[in-house]
């Protein structure tokens, strides 16, 4: 089932692994991997969509850069992170979670991690990027002072697309420190999977007036071709909408340090914990082709992030800067967001998404 909402009608993988390598600096015997996914082999990853097949020694250029950014701090009266309660079914599933872990045998611990600037090359006052690019390396600091690439007529209007290739990608109902072989890690319930990250974020698109349309239709019932499913739409979206200039397609990550253990990116915003949430976004070279607009999501990747960083300082991890396309060429400001890992919390992801749809309409509202 579809959903198509607007302000003025409220209608109606494992998961997407991204082959990132996570360095830790500071952790230097522990070897760094991803659960091991479908995705890996699948037709996602193939030439019709210019993904990079997967590639865990992928690592970031040496010569990192930092840079001073002015920034002007502004008063903002609406503060959701300070209006927001946990919704009653996420404190029943969590309840039922820890009464039920009691007597389940841990499979794994879970690291809970803060990451800063975590691998990142290049520093620009708050906003890091991990520059893993083999050919370009973009003047960041200049791309972030030119802004994006977003012109904004009527916000009224369908203005941001929000779907989920991967759908069904799901979070623990509670943090106990370890990770057990019965926990689902995967959902159709819309209640507890992708999708109600997307509403969180949709429901502050909405108190803002900007309009949205959020696909909630499953793409990963099988793996194979799941970009290709819901680029299709994406792309029919875009035609019967021709408002529409921002495209998100919210996943969560998965980060396994060894086979028992599992690191859950988490910050702290307002007194609570929050699923820390990473942008990605590519370039043009070796085997991605067909993007040549990449610079102009590079452009809204560093707006989006910066303005994250401003509002909620450790919010967001280092931009993935990659040899990745997806579906992120199909407008100027189109990116890929992993919302926390597998053990993060629903809590906390739903929380995230309340926190960057708060971002995403104030950064909106400032190309109006």
């Amino acid at each position: 089932m579809r959903r198509f909402v607007s302000p003025s009608v409220l209608a109606s993988v494992s998961c997407l692994l991204l082959t990132l390598f996570v360095v830790l600096p500071h952790i230097s015997d522990i070897a760094v991997f991803f659960a091991s996914s479908p995705d890996r082999t699948s037709g996602d990853t193939v030439l019709p969509l210019n993904a990079a097949p997967a590639d865990i020694s992928e690592t970031p250029r040496e010569n990192s850069k930092v840079e001073p950014l002015e920034t002007v701090e502004e008063t903002v009266e609406y503060e959701p992170e300070k209006e927001w309660e946990t919704p009653a079914d996420i404190v029943q599933l969590r309840d039922t979670f820890l009464k039920e872990a009691e007597g389940k045998t841990a499979r794994g611990t879970v690291q809970e991690r803060f990451f800063v600037n975590d691998g990142a090359t290049d520093v620009i006052g708050k906003v890091a990027v991990r520059d893993c690019a083999e050919e370009h390396h973009p003047d960041f600091a200049a791309l972030l002072r030119e802004g994006a690439n977003l012109n904004v007529e009527n916000k009224a209007d369908p203005l941001v697309l929000i779907f989920h290739t991967h759908t069904t990608e799901s979070f623990l109902p509670a943090y106990t420190g370890s990770f057990y072989e019965t926990a689902a890690t995967r959902s159709e319930d819309p209640a507890k999977n992708m999708v109600r990250v997307g509403d969180a974020i949709c429901e502050e698109l909405e108190k803002h007036g900007v309009g949205f349309i959020h696909d909630t239709e499953i793409y990963d019932a099988s793996y194979d071709g799941a970009y290709a499913r819901s680029r299709k739409a994406v792309l029919a979206y875009l035609e019967q909408y021709p408002s529409v200039k921002i495209v998100l397609d919210v996943h969560r990550d998965a980060i396994y340090l060894t086979d028992s253990l599992a690191c859950k990116p988490t910050a702290e915003v307002g007194g609570r914990k929050a699923a820390q949430i990473m942008i990605i976004t590519g370039v043009q070279e070796g085997p991605v082709t067909d993007f040549p607009g990449w610079e102009d999501n590079l452009r809204f990747a560093l707006s989006l992030q910066n303005a994250a960083q401003q509002k909620y300082e450790g919010l967001m991890k280092p931009i993935y800067f990659c040899r990745r396309k997806y579906n992120m060429d199909v407008v100027p400001c189109g990116l890929l967001l992993e919302f926390g890992s597998d053990t993060n919390t629903l809590e906390e992801a739903v929380y995230s998404g309340r926190l960057f749809g708060n971002v995403l309409s104030e950064l909106i509202e400032k190309y109006e």
